[in-house]
C-alpha cells in the first residue's frame, strides 16, 4: 500500500479544504450538491490525483479533501467508466484497465521530471524508470490478448463439442 501523506505533502490547496468546510457548514437549496461544474471538475480531478496517482482509497481521499465518502466514491465511480471508456477494449477487467491508466499516469509524471532534470545520470535513470513502465504497459496488453486468444478458443470448443452431439455435419474450423 502507498505511504500516507498529509493534505499539505501531497499539495492539496488549502483553498480547496476551505472552500469545502463552507459547503458542510451552509444549507444547500438545490439536488445534486453545492458544487458548480467548475468547482465538480476540479474536485473530480483532485479526487483522480489522488486515487490514480497515490492510489489512495475513497475514505482516505475523503478525510484528505474533506468531504462526503458517498461523494468520493461516485466521483471514482465516473472516473473508471471514463477509464474504462478511453482503455476501448472489448471486455478488459477492471484492474487492468486501472493499473494501465496507473502506469500512465506514472509515465507523464517522470517524463515531465526528465525535462527538469539537472545531471545526465538523473535524466537518465528517469529514462530507465519509464522503460520500466513501458515493459509493465506492454506485458499487461500481452496478457490481455493472451486471455481473450484463450476465450475465444474455448469459445470454439464448446460450439464445435455442441455441433457434434447435435449432429451438425460441420465443424467451426472447417465454416472459417
Amino acid at each position: 500500500m502507498a505511504e500516507t501523506y498529509s493534505a499539505d505533502d501531497i499539495g492539496i490547496n488549502p483553498e480547496f479544504i476551505k472552500q469545502n468546510e463552507n459547503f458542510v457548514q451552509r444549507p444547500t437549496k438545490r439536488k445534486g450538491g453545492p458544487y458548480s461544474k467548475e468547482e465538480r471538475i476540479k474536485r473530480q480531478n483532485e479526487v483522480y490525483r489522488l486515487h490514480f496517482e497515490y492510489g489512495y482509497t475513497a475514505r482516505k481521499i475523503a478525510e484528505l479533501m474533506k468531504i462526503s465518502r458517498n461523494t468520493v466514491n461516485s466521483d471514482i465511480d465516473i472516473l473508471y467508466s471514463q477509464v474504462m471508456e478511453k482503455a476501448d477494449v472489448l471486455d478488459p477487467t477492471y484492474i487492468m484497465a486501472i493499473n494501465l491508466e496507473r502506469l500512465e499516469v506514472q509515465r507523464s509524471r517522470i517524463r515531465e521530471l526528465i525535462d527538469k532534470a539537472d545531471s545526465i545520470q538523473q535524466k537518465l535513470a528517469l529514462e530507465r524508470l519509464i522503460y520500466e513502465i513501458d515493459s509493465k504497459i506492454l506485458n499487461t496488453y500481452s496478457r490481455l490478448a493472451e486471455s481473450t486468444r484463450r476465450v475465444n478458443d474455448l469459445a470454439v470448443l464448446k460450439l464445435n463439442r455442441w455441433m457434434k452431439e447435435n449432429k451438425k455435419i460441420r465443424e467451426i474450423y472447417d465454416i472459417i
